[in-house]
């Protein structure tokens, strides 16, 4: 694959990922690049990825595409665009005064905030300090001002070792754990809350297998988890389609008033999964509104 030099650059970060043993979360590193590349394959559209520890780097020819990914990706916490440079002192300050000139304008407020990993000859408080004096210096003209409470623009620094990269802000992502990392469910899909219970397995990392009578109640499951399976099976089924799907249990909608301790579900021998039991209604709207539902 040809990369193009005009590619967006995107800092993404992740969190729980970091918790795990070395070789945990190198795998869990993996998956979140695989999954992030797959849906960019399946969008034909170009990228290239990079691991270091506690960040992911993806290069995209797309930005647009890129962000709406990354939004919609399990295990990115936020991402940021941001502009690569050396870790030398002047290469920082000419991106960032090239960053901050478009976004002055007159009396802007601003702080410049620095952070670094590896070994440097300045600490992460020096560098802020003179990166703000760079910054100060190129807009004198427009009277900005330094404001560490509540800045118009906020300049954000972060030194890895012999790179640094330049940014302004950053998006949220769904946060969890990459998808397909842990296990697979078969999600019952009957009502609009199921939805929200399929939603919240795949954002712990669990595959879901959607049942439902309704193939299209499942569609706003489809932007969260490309290539999404939903099947049709009756509820006396389920042990048969769990053992063919290799599932390792059920998920289901219910609150705690719906609760059937009768059900065929409860009976199909496998671990029965509530994650909306503890929610209250206006909680599940909430996270159905987030979804797209």
């Amino acid at each position: 694959m040809t990369i193009s030099c005009h590619m967006a650059l995107f800092m993404v970060r992740y969190g729980e990922i970091a918790l795990k043993s070395p070789g945990v979360r190198r795998m869990f590193e993996r998956a979140l690049a695989q999954n992030l590349a797959s849906r960019f394959e399946k969008g034909g559209k170009e990228c290239r990825i990079g691991l270091e520890r506690g960040r992911v780097f993806l290069w995209a020819d797309d930005p647009a595409f890129a962000s709406q990914a990354l939004a919609r990706t399990f295990g990115v916490v936020s991402y940021s665009v941001v502009h690569e440079t050396t870790s030398k002192r002047e290469d920082i300050f000419c991106k960032a005064v090239d960053l901050s000139k478009p976004l002055f304008r007159q009396g802007t407020r601003f702080r410049v905030t620095a952070r670094r990993s590896g070994q440097h000859t300045f600490t992460s408080m020096e560098l802020a300090r003179d990166a703000g004096s760079a910054v100060f210096l190129a807009n004198e003209h427009l009277a900005p001002k330094v404001d560490l409470t509540n800045p118009d623009v906020e300049i954000f620094i972060e030194v890895r070792h012999h790179r640094s990269y330049v940014y302004t802000g950053s998006s949220p992502g769904p946060g969890g754990m990459p998808l397909g990392t842990q296990g697979r469910v078969i999600g019952m899909v009957n009502q609009k809350r199921d939805i929200a219970a399929c939603w919240l397995m795949m954002k712990r990392g669990c595959r879901v297998i959607v049942r439902t009578a309704d193939p299209g109640l499942a569609e706003p499951l489809r932007p969260w988890a490309p290539g999404l399976r939903t099947v049709q099976a009756a509820d006396a089924d389920l042990p048969r389609l769990a053992s063919r799907k290799r599932a390792d249990g059920i998920c289901v909608g219910w609150s705690a008033a719906e609760f059937d301790g009768d059900s065929v579900i409860l009976k199909a021998g496998l671990p029965v999964f509530y994650p909306l039991m503890g929610l209250a209604d206006g909680q599940v709207e909430a996270l159905l509104n987030k979804i797209g539902a």
